[in-house]
């Protein structure tokens, strides 16, 4: 667990975000209103991906390995509750202005969910490739509007068109690979780190990222048509998980 083959998969995977949240950013910037206003889709469509992977991959799977995963997935939801209200609370503080510490505040707090979405790469890919990559299929769809939503926050907050795209760039997908760079160096320190804990942690979070993260976002999408995009989402993900048990997987 945790070898070459694992590390390697969670860096593709946290790549192929980068690339995305940055596809995001440049496509904002360059036809503004028309993509913001569509990229509710693609957080619709994750959350189908997402629901399927925690409620009936990831869950199970940890509940499989001991029955005290619970306790795993209630530290996971806590501690990206806790990181949130930590960075929001020290930049409303120290921000001037109103419109001003709310712009900052939200993109520190994006930058903060990017990293730790790193790590969820670099965690869901410790069991077997099959958990990785459903994880890490469900999480790449919403780098996208990640990239859009880093975008706004600091053009709205004042800064140039250029700075805004380089901030961006750092917020929200340099962000992701250092996360994911990050765990692979901290999980080389420990002795095979239990899969209930990575199992049920990542579960958790991605609890977290659903209910406040994408689940918002994925609401603008016009014409509520974002149902159809997240039970599309939603069907894939069924799929995938019966076809990896199926072929014999767990």
């Amino acid at each position: 667990m945790f070898g070459a083959l694992s590390e390697i998969d969670g860096l593709t995977a946290s790549l192929a975000a980068t690339l995305i949240s940055i596809a995001g950013t440049f496509a904002v910037a360059s036809f503004g209103a028309v993509v913001e206003r569509n990229s509710g889709y693609f957080s619709a469509f994750a959350v189908g991906v997402l629901t399927v992977s925690v409620l009936f991959h990831l869950i199970p799977e940890a509940l499989d390995e001991s029955p005290n995963a619970t306790s795993w997935i209630a530290s996971g939801f806590a501690i990206m509750v806790l990181i949130g209200i930590t960075v929001q609370v020290i930049v409303n503080r120290d921000a001037e202005g109103a419109a001003l510490a709310f712009g900052y505040a939200s993109i520190i707090a994006l930058a903060s969910h990017s990293f730790l979405d790193g790590v969820i790469y670099a965690a869901a890919f410790g069991e077997e490739p099959f958990t990785g990559w459903i994880t890490a299929v469900g999480l790449m769809l919403h780098e996208f509007p990640e990239g859009i939503i880093a975008y706004f926050l600091l053009a709205q907050a004042g800064l140039s068109r250029l700075r805004s795209i380089i901030g961006s760039f750092l917020a929200a997908a340099l962000t992701t690979l250092a996360g994911t760079l990050s765990a692979n160096f901290a999980f080389g320190f420990a002795a095979g780190p239990p899969v209930v804990a990575l199992l049920g942690g990542s579960a958790g979070a991605l609890i977290y990222v659903l209910i406040v993260h994408l689940g918002p976002h994925a609401a603008t999408a016009p014409n509520r048509r974002g149902y159809l995009f997240a039970q599309l989402g939603a069907a894939i993900g069924v799929a995938a998980v019966i076809v990896n048990h199926a072929g014999g997987g767990h």
